[in-house]
């Protein structure tokens, strides 16, 4: 086998692990095209840790400190290489794919994969045919001589029925064949907040120099981040938003507004509702819980009245229109519905000392809370209405769950690991096979997950 034929083959089994889903060839163009994006987002991330990788790309050095950017594959490119095979790809191409694997080059793949295979390089003839190979399949393909005028047309009609045909058949696969899912996990630190994707990898910090943040939520689809400060400093109190760029990668120049809201007294968690474009807030120090809109404007001072303790963290079950809150000065969970405006503040009564950082999981029906005081995860199930209490080793700060792969991930107090654990129907269970994630130093606490 090829170096070549074998890197596509590489290439196809390490797309199909970090997607989790079919194989590249069995593709449509609804999950090609958000694969491309995520691809080329990778691509900037891995230049930008090793500069050196920029010129393997083809891409240009960028200037001021800017993110590497440039040109990627086409759908019809990736189309050619994985479903219909027509092509290996430019050695630019090859090297951007090998990039994404991990490597520094497609010629370091070469490197890599012949000394695992205990030589130090590809045999010469082979090499030697691989290049002529190159060469040719870069050269222009002859053109055949014209056909007469009759046969001409009969080809070209057959051609475009063909091709009309094909193009029916794909809209209809593309229509009924529903888009990836993204995510990407958010997480507050000391110097701010920080972004990554769910399964692992550098983190990138977005926000920064904001030591005061205590909650945030992020609009995938408006590309829109809100923050909670609580710094007493009448320049940083209240909450702040910025727009990220597409690969939720920086704030978008122009965007970023310091106290978009103003109205609240010591804000704590956050909650959107992107839908409507509204923004609950925990107001801590005004006991209430306040709703505005996206441009900022009040639009309850005291939503479900006042309350009888301490709201903290804030949480939204848009799929069946509740509205949780912790009370952390009383140690418990509470509720309103969103439609009736019923009020019930005693929904979970003993909550574990001091919950915070509330996740709902609307697909199953339950409702997950961190209390770190007595180092407890709770569970509640909301059709059931009963709940449970787990004690772990170490104490959490906050906890988000991932209906789509059933995970909770719990970021942990003074350290630099968010854990997974596996979501059972009243539970949750934590797996020395299921590898944590490392921050890289950056602590985190305040979690969040965002699907576009």
């Amino acid at each position: 086998m090829s170096t070549k034929a074998k890197f596509w083959i590489d290439v196809a089994q390490h797309i199909t692990n970090d997607t989790g889903g079919e194989p590249p060839e069995k593709w449509t163009k609804s999950e090609i095209d958000p694969f491309l994006k995520y691809f080329h987002q990778q691509l900037q991330k891995r230049c930008a840790e090793d500069l050196a990788l920029i010129a393997a790309c083809g891409w240009q050095h960028p200037k001021n400190g800017a993110i590497p950017d440039g040109s990627t594959i086409s759908y019809d490119s990736f189309r050619r290489i994985f479903i219909t095979r027509e092509s290996q790809g430019n050695r630019t191409t090859r090297n951007m794919f090998a990039i994404y694997m991990g490597y520094q080059s497609y010629d370091d793949y070469g490197k890599f994969t012949h000394a695992e295979a205990g030589t130090s390089e590809a045999p010469a003839n082979q090499e030697v045919a691989e290049e002529k190979a190159e060469n040719a399949e870069e050269r222009p393909v002859p053109v055949a001589a014209p056909l007469k005028n009759a046969s001409f047309k009969a080809v070209i009609f057959a051609v475009c029925t063909v091709l009309a045909t094909g193009f029916l058949l794909f809209k209809s696969i593309s229509a009924s064949t529903p888009s990836l899912p993204k995510t990407l996990l958010l997480f507050r630190n000391d110097n701010g907040i920080a972004v990554m994707p769910p399964e692992g990898d550098l983190p990138i910090q977005v926000i920064s120099n904001r030591r005061y943040l205590t909650g945030m939520d992020y609009d995938y689809k408006n590309q829109l981040l809100f923050w909670a400060n609580s710094n007493s400093s009448e320049s940083y109190l209240g909450i702040s938003c910025a727009r990220l760029n597409m690969t939720n990668s920086q704030i978008i120049p122009g965007s970023l507004k310091d106290q978009h809201i103003k109205e609240v007294k010591y804000p704590a968690g956050i909650a959107l509702y992107p839908d409507k474009e509204m923004l609950f807030c925990a107001d801590y120090g005004d006991s209430t819980i306040k709703v505005f809109n996206y441009e900022g404007q009040l639009l309850d001072s005291a939503f479900g009245n006042r309350l009888p303790g301490k709201p903290s963290s804030v949480e939204l079950d848009i799929a069946n229109q509740k509205l949780y809150w912790t009370d952390v000065s009383n140690h418990k969970i509470g509720r309103i519905d969103l439609l009736t405006l019923q009020v019930d503040p005693d929904f979970i009564s003993d909550a574990g000392l001091y919950p915070d950082g509330l996740s709902v999981d609307s697909i199953h029906n339950q409702l997950f809370w961190a209390s770190p005081k007595s180092r407890q995860i709770g569970v509640a199930d909301l059709d059931a209405r009963k709940f449970k209490l787990i004690t772990v080793d170490a104490p959490i700060a906050a906890v988000e769950v991932n209906p789509a792969d059933s995970l909770l991930y719990c970021s942990l107090l003074g350290s630099d690991v968010i854990r997974k654990g596996l979501v059972t129907p009243d539970s949750v269970v934590f797996d020395a096979r299921i590898p944590p994630i490392y921050t890289h130093g950056s602590r985190p606490s305040v979690l969040k997950i965002a699907l576009e």
